[in-house]
């Protein structure tokens, strides 16, 4: 097996996406579907070979590495940050983090993205400047009460969903009395990026 039929055999058994692991990498999102699909580049560099053993928990030589000694023996994962204004992802603002402790959250640490929260719509549950985490939803997950974050018209904000009885309707809501919420609305008008997993405020 190559180094590359091994990395597609474990990107689609831990259902992740080409997209979620080159942002992984630090790359642009279709930096490893490129690398699988058409050979470019024709090798992975040693860096993101040893960033990708971490996170799979596979000898780096399986991926076409080198195992060596100085291998890190604490993994950490690079978490994209999302820019409120769309779903820009801003790539110098990425943050570095220890895996052990993502997945502490999650059980697919490729899915995650970093939103920062601008407004006052959520307030007293977030606040203007705080920092969710969000898994990214992936086709077949289904939604459950909770928060969420959802992409409007020109920006990319953090929202708590609610079931509606009535089938493939849910309500939208502020968690602030002066903002709008949205009930009873069709599942399919509403754009759900992710799940909150994670909430980062600062302390007074």
């Amino acid at each position: 097996m190559t180094p590359r039929q091994a990395l597609d055999d474990l990107i689609r058994e831990r259902e992740e996406t080409y997209a979620a692991v080159s942002r992984l990498l630090g790359r642009n999102s279709a930096y490893i579907q490129q690398y699988i699909k058409r050979g470019t580049p024709a090798r992975l560099d040693q860096s993101d070979i040893a960033q990708l053993a971490l996170h799979f928990d596979v000898p780096a030589k399986l991926l076409g590495g080198k195992e060596s000694s100085s291998t890190p023996r604490r993994s950490v994962i690079t978490v994209p940050v999302i820019e409120a204004k769309g779903l820009e992802i801003a790539q110098e603002r990425s943050r570095i983090v220890d895996e052990a402790w993502l997945r502490r959250l999650c059980n697919r640490p490729a899915g995650l993205a970093i939103l920062p929260i601008a407004g006052e719509a959520m307030q007293p549950t977030l606040q203007n400047g705080d920092e969710v985490i969000i898994q990214r939803l992936r086709s077949h997950d289904a939604l459950q009460d909770g928060l969420y974050a959802v992409r409007g018209s020109s920006e990319t904000f953090v929202r708590r969903i609610a079931l509606d009885p009535t089938k493939n309707r849910i309500s939208v809501l502020t968690d602030h009395p002066a903002y709008p919420s949205w009930n009873g609305v069709q599942r399919k008008a509403i754009n759900v990026v992710g799940r909150v997993i994670w909430i980062g405020s600062q302390v007074s």
